[in-house]
C-alpha cells in the first residue's frame, strides 16, 4: 500500500452464495433402432436388415415366436439382406416355416445370397417394384487342424445341398438349375423374381396400419 494512503474501508458483509441444486441428468439407454423395431412389432412386423448373423437371425426368430403366440392375424417378415450367414439363414427359414398363421415375406432394397431362404419360404412372398434378388454360392471361411477344416467343409457341402433343395421346392425349379444360378450369382429383378417362381407378386402399396 503507497505510504499515506488510508486502509480501505470494509463494506458491509455479503450473505453466503446458497449452495447450486444439482442438474438432473436423463439417461436414455434405448437405441432409435430399438424404439423403431418395438413399433413395427406392435403392427406384426419384423424388419431385418444388413448382414443376416446369428444375433440377426435369432432376433428376428424369437420376434415371430412371439408375434405367433399373440395373436391369428398375419405377420409380416421385411427383409433388406444382401447377404448372410448359412447357418443363420437356415434356423430363420425353419422358425418361417413353423408360425402358424399367414406369414408374409417381403423383399425390399436387395436380399440375396442364403438369405434368400427364409424369404422363399413365406407363405405370401412379396417383392417391392425396385428390390431385386440375387443367388449366390455361400463362402465358407475355416481354420485349424486338417481333420476339422475337412469336417467343416463337408457340414458345409450338406448345408449348401440343403439349401439349394429347399431353394427348389419352394420355386419349382430343377436342384442343379438352382446350384448353376447360384455359381453365376444369378440376379433378379421384381418381376424376373415372380416369373422364375422365387416370388409370388409385387408388393404395390404398403400395409395399412
Amino acid at each position: 500500500m503507497p505510504p499515506g494512503r488510508p486502509p480501505p474501508t470494509p463494506g458491509p458483509a455479503q450473505p453466503p452464495t446458497p449452495p447450486t441444486p444439482p442438474i438432473p441428468l436423463v439417461y436414455d439407454d434405448r437405441h432409435p433402432q430399438e424404439d423403431l423395431a418395438d413399433r413395427l412389432l406392435e403392427r406384426r412386423t419384423v424388419l431385418v436388415s444388413g448382414l443376416l448373423d446369428l444375433p440377426a437371425s435369432t432376433a428376428a426368430a424369437a420376434r415371430l415366436m412371439l408375434l405367433d403366440g399373440t395373436g391369428d392375424e398375419p405377420i409380416e417378415l421385411m427383409l433388406t439382406c444382401p447377404d448372410g450367414d448359412l447357418v443363420a439363414a437356415m434356423a430363420l427359414a425353419d422358425t418361417v416355416e413353423l408360425v402358424g398363421v399367414e406369414l408374409r415375406t417381403v423383399c425390399a432394397g436387395l436380399v440375396g445370397g442364403p438369405a434368400v431362404l427364409p424369404f422363399a419360404m413365406g407363405t405370401r412372398r412379396l417383392v417391392q417394384p425396385h428390390a431385386s434378388l440375387r443367388l449366390s454360392e455361400p463362402e465358407l471361411e475355416v481354420s485349424g487342424r486338417g481333420s476339422e477344416v475337412v469336417e467343416a467343409a463337408a457340414r458345409h457341402a450338406d448345408l449348401v445341398a440343403d439349401l439349394h433343395r429347399r431353394l427348389a421346392r419352394a420355386t419349382g425349379q430343377r436342384e442343379d438349375t438352382i446350384a448353376t444360378d447360384a455359381r453365376r450369382r444369378l440376379l433378379l429383378t421384381a418381376p424376373e423374381a415372380v416369373a422364375y417362381g422365387l416370388a409370388d407378386e409385387l408388393q404395390r402399396r404398403l400395409r395399412a396400419v
